[in-house]
């Protein structure tokens, strides 16, 4: 006898654990490059040690990456395979971007807290914490969440869209039997297709990325609306303001989804095995 098919609870729990995973280690590896990029972003600010470069690693992982990715792939992945099931596969981008909203919301105190600690507003998780809950309250952990939502929804959609073109462009290359096309893609070709994806998406969203930046460092004058912020940067800095720190954000969603997608798709296919 075959082995059945793993159920759609079975699936969403092995591509979340997969996700989480995947999210650990690939942000781990490029969270220095990260920073970088972020202080690129930002307003000048003073020259400090590479040290500066890894604050908050540990936290903004464990409560950043695990539950963003965890929680994304947790929604997506069944919705996912009843979308191919009943070959409505022109619903996976929107399916993604609807998925990316809970999974975006999770994330901004870890983004808030991050961008605090490399740009050496705040020494420390714990002072970071202090000073944003004594001079916002709660509500300052979700500074800027609407830009991370502009952000982050076409983001979703466009590199889920990118990489499974990218994907069945690669197995069509690869195979010319249309039963092996449906086989789980070769860890080469999931980190070449993410790789590009990733490219792709880093260009496209920078300048939300800068705009994103500025408000949670405060750069604003207090302002919060994307298009006040995004015109000021343009008017004082030029349009190449608003693609601070492209290539560094090239690096890490390029290296970055090269690295997240094998591990993904490996750990989401043992736990399924």
């Amino acid at each position: 006898m075959g082995r059945s098919q793993p159920s759609l609870l079975q699936t969403a729990l092995a591509e979340s654990a997969g996700g989480a995973t995947a999210g650990i280690v690939a942000d781990s590896v490029l969270y220095a490059i990260d920073s970088a990029k972020v202080r690129a972003q930002s307003q000048p600010v003073a020259k400090r040690s590479l040290s500066i470069l890894f604050r908050g690693l540990v936290p903004n992982v464990l409560l950043g990456s695990v539950p963003i990715f965890g929680s994304f792939f947790f929604l997506f992945a069944p919705i996912r395979e009843e979308l191919k099931e009943n070959n409505y596969e022109s619903c996976i981008p929107l399916a993604s971007a609807v998925c990316a909203v809970p999974a975006t919301i999770i994330g901004v105190p870890s983004d808030v807290l991050k961008k605090r600690l490399v740009l050496g507003i705040d020494p420390s998780v714990r002072v970071a914490v202090s000073r944003v809950t004594m001079q916002h309250g709660w509500k300052g952990f979700f500074a800027g969440w609407h830009v991370n939502l502009l952000r982050d929804l076409p983001f979703a959609s466009l590199k889920i869209s990118l990489y499974e073109f990218l994907v069945f462009q690669w197995r069509q290359s690869s195979f010319h039997d249309s039963t092996n096309r449906q086989q789980p893609i070769s860890p080469v070709g999931a980190g070449v297709c993410g790789m590009a994806s990733g490219i792709g998406c880093a260009i496209l969203t920078c300048p939300l990325d800068v705009v994103n930046t500025r408000i949670k460092a405060g750069n604003t004058n207090n302002s919060l609306s994307i298009v006040k912020v995004g015109k000021e940067i343009y008017r004082k800095e030029g349009i190449s303001a608003l693609f601070r720190g492209v290539a560094m954000r090239s690096v890490v969603l390029g290296i970055g989804s090269s690295i997240f997608w094998p591990i993904q798709h490996s750990v989401a296919s043992h736990l399924q095995q």
